[in-house]
């Protein structure tokens, strides 16, 4: 097995340069490119889920593609994350909030993927 080189980051590296360029105005994510998942960027948004929601939406994914996970810890958190094919190149997109004031996260479970509708 080779040892994996910058080169073979390079779709990964132009996807994410383009949709740079192509949104400029648009929140920034944190972002990620791993060296074995070399066709995958990871857009992670923390703030708040508006950030997230305006990459959904400017790389025209279908709400109801998206998918809710709920755990419980430090108190109840959610995430909502999608998956949009860019140039042949996976683009996660990831948000991170709590859970909104008047929801109970004392009986989520950890981790439950669920499709959130439109």
């Amino acid at each position: 097995m080779s040892t994996p080189t910058t080169s073979t980051l390079s779709a990964a590296v132009a996807v994410l340069a383009s949709l740079t360029e192509k949104f400029p105005d648009l929140p920034a994510p944190e972002a990620r490119i791993s060296r074995h998942y070399r066709t995958r960027v990871e857009l992670s948004f923390y703030e708040d889920l508006g950030s997230f929601e305006a990459w959904r939406s400017a790389l025209g994914v279908d709400p109801a593609r998206v998918r809710l996970a709920a755990q419980c810890g430090g108190g109840p958190s959610m995430s909502l994350c999608v998956d949009v094919v860019v140039d042949a190149v996976d683009v996660h997109l990831v948000g991170f909030d709590s859970v909104p004031k008047g929801c109970s996260g004392d009986d989520a479970e950890p981790l439950v993927p669920v499709v959130v509708t439109a």
